[in-house]
């Protein structure tokens, strides 16, 4: 039997959370409980658990316990708007969180005054531009570790 992909298991717990089937401030199982339970890799709970916090269905502690959000949960409308994609269907996209914006224009404006901005709208050559694998590999040196220069892509 294949183990189910994360996101029906996100899917199922958001639907028991919305539902309320799980109540607000139960205990979720924990990570490897989770991963034991549903029969997969303990990245893949802890992935399923960031999907539910990003969602706003959980929140952790900690310690690692995990339970769904006390209060009133907001609804998916909220979390999402509905927009018009170019075809006339419609498209999802997340709402801003409180400050993201202005986190935004101040990240879009430190990129633009790099005068490299132009560079990120085309693809890279494989393994990379040239400055970025010098950074990188100056990064690794800084920390004591030899990366070996590649013969072939």
């Amino acid at each position: 039997m294949r183990p189910p992909s994360y996101k029906a298991v996100v899917d199922e717990f958001a639907g028991a959370i919305r539902s309320g089937a799980l109540p607000a401030g139960s205990r979720l199982p924990t990570h490897r409980a989770l991963a034991r339970e549903r029969r997969i890799a303990l990245a893949t709970a802890t992935r399923v658990y960031a999907e539910l916090a990003a969602m706003g269905l959980v929140v952790g502690s900690r310690g690692g316990d995990v339970r769904p959000r006390a209060g009133r949960l907001r609804r998916a409308r909220t979390l999402a708007r509905a927009v018009r994609a170019p075809g006339g269907g419609p498209v999802v996209q997340p709402a801003p969180g409180p400050g993201q914006a202005g986190l935004l224009r101040q990240a879009l404006r430190a990129l633009a005054a790099t005068g490299d901005a132009g560079a990120l709208l085309y693809q890279h050559p494989p393994g990379g531009r040239r400055r970025d694998r010098a950074a990188v590999a100056t990064y690794l040196l800084d920390r004591g570790s030899t990366p070996r220069r590649r013969t072939s892509c």
